[in-house]
């Protein structure tokens, strides 16, 4: 399987109504991968309804040590939950860490596998974060 293929990733995300997502750069000091704001030109919608800041692994960096992508975003937010937390009550925002994960049909291929260590937890748990698991599937017999 060559890299960046397939497009297993982890991001986080801080959504909400509407704010500048600028200001979570500034407050959080890091460089978002991607970002936008509450009516900006969508990629398939005419117009977004919501505001966003994510931070996420490059897509097909890993395909079956889930855990090293959750582990590259976490290691990254770990010693800003009080910031976080002062946004998302600031903003009103929610925050999601987003698993896509691709699953290969082939019986002859391995399976992703994901199990968040107990620092994962906790900063989860801290910053009140939900997470939410896309799975797609596909078969490495058809290439």
């Amino acid at each position: 399987m060559s890299k960046n293929k397939y497009n297993t990733h982890v991001y986080f995300s801080l959504v909400g109504d509407s704010f500048n997502p600028g200001k979570i750069t500034d407050k959080l000091a890091i460089e978002p991968t991607e970002s936008w704001q509450t009516g900006d030109k969508g990629k398939y919608k005419k117009e977004l309804t919501l505001s966003s800041w994510k931070l996420s692994t490059e897509k097909g960096s890993e395909y079956l040590d889930i855990d090293k992508l959750v582990n590259e975003i976490i290691s990254k937010l770990k010693d800003k939950i009080n910031i976080i937390n002062e946004l998302k009550h600031k903003y009103q925002l929610d925050s999601v860490l987003q698993i896509v994960l691709d699953i290969d049909l082939n019986p002859d291929q391995s399976t992703p596998f994901l199990g968040h260590d107990l620092e994962t937890i906790d900063f989860l748990f801290k910053t009140q974060t939900k997470t939410d698991i896309d799975i797609y599937r596909f078969d490495s017999r058809d290439e």
